[in-house]
């Protein structure tokens, strides 16, 4: 009988440590980005609640994101097929200042398959994105549905300035993103098929804390005001052609314009206050939505287009609003001037006592040409 007993006793001890050794520890994280996600790959494609970057994968495959460089080191993590508002992984090592960046993505099979090597993958996508490390990351950017295609275009990028690359107008879906002074950047998209690509400048510019982009038009011919393009005809599933963005500047008669006006608001009262479009919150360009007192925020504010694809020099905009969610406070109607920078300031010792002072008109557009190195 004892030795029933000590039998079982041995029997239960055993029970216990190979439990214990199957559980997961207090320490365990399964957001880490290094956790099992199945597949064959250690790359968590978790949504993380306080990620760096939003991002709405409208690609049918599952991609591992880098930034800034296909390297191990600058790993962040999974995104799903058709995820939508997906957050990315906060890698403290890597995500340490403010600062725009090429957000480089390779299939999970890519990555898979050259984990020991990943120079030698295929680079799905490289698009443009923003990191804030002084406030919540509200923006998210989009992965196209036509990028990752059998098509190349390889654009090569000289020039001093980030360009990006949309499709049929520059406010299109984004297919890429090229840095400066970069070369051989391939744009894979699907084929064959016909692209009107529209490059658009950007810059980020500390100082205001805001990112400006800018696009160039034609200052001659029958395209006068109109935004650059070049066409492209990819005619077999394999088909290449290539881009050198050095054009642009050298073989096109061109100006710039941001395509918006811009509000600047000061908020002097005593509550955080909010800008909306319309029923629409509108971000900042770093993706910051309210303005806490004592704080300024500068807002990138659309102008509509006319019929042919120009810019007016002014328009009138109505349905602005400045407040709090129970008191939004209506700007008057007013008429805006394309690339000017306007002034409001709010006050109030609360939200039920918000004023919004006159708006101020900056003496000259913003000078583009200069803040883009032309």
């Amino acid at each position: 009988m004892k030795k029933m007993l000590k039998y079982s006793a041995l029997l239960l001890i055993l029970g216990l440590v190979l439990g214990l050794a199957g559980c997961p520890g207090e320490d365990d994280d399964s957001n880490d980005k290094g956790s099992q996600s199945g597949n064959d790959t250690s790359v968590s494609f978790d949504s993380f609640q306080s990620p760096s970057i939003y991002v709405d994968n409208k690609s049918g495959e599952r991609l591992i994101s880098f930034k800034g460089s296909l390297n191990p080191n600058y790993l962040i993590s999974g995104i799903p097929a058709y995820a939508t508002n997906h957050g990315l992984y906060k890698e403290p090592k890597i995500f340490t200042t403010t600062g725009d960046f090429a957000l480089i993505l390779i299939t999970e099979a890519e990555y898979n398959k050259n984990k020991n090597n990943l120079a030698a993958s295929s680079v799905f996508a490289e698009i443009y994105a923003f990191y804030n490390h002084e406030a919540t990351n509200n923006n998210r950017f989009q992965i196209s549905s036509k990028s990752g295609g059998t098509g190349r275009i390889t654009l090569n990028n000289p020039t001093n300035w980030n360009i990006e690359i949309r499709k049929d107008g520059p406010t299109g879906e984004v297919l890429g993103y090229v840095a400066s002074n970069m070369t051989n950047t391939v744009l894979r998209v699907n084929a064959p098929d016909d692209y009107a690509l529209y490059p658009v400048f950007k810059r980020f510019i500390p100082a205001d804390k805001e990112i400006y982009e800018v696009v160039p038009k034609y200052t001659s011919g029958a395209l006068q005001g109109k935004p650059y393009a070049k066409d492209f005809a990819l005619t077999a599933a394999d088909g290449t052609s290539s881009w050198n963005l050095s054009e642009v500047a050298e073989k096109v008669n061109f100006t710039l314009s941001s395509g918006s006006f811009y509000l600047r608001i000061v908020n002097n009262s005593n509550t955080a206050v909010r800008f909306t479009r319309g029923d629409d919150e509108q971000l900042t360009s770093m993706g910051i939505r309210g303005i806490a007192p004592a704080n300024t925020n500068v807002y990138a504010v659309r102008i509509a287009r006319n019929p042919d694809g120009t810019f007016p020099a002014s328009q009138e905009i109505a349905m602005l609003k400045i407040g709090t969610l129970q008191n939004p406070v209506a700007v008057p109607t007013s008429t805006y001037k394309l690339d000017y920078v306007y002034t409001i300031t709010v006050t109030g010792a609360d939200a039920s006592n918000l004023a919004l002072g006159t708006i101020t008109e900056s003496e000259n557009p913003l000078n583009l040409e200069a803040m883009f190195g032309f």
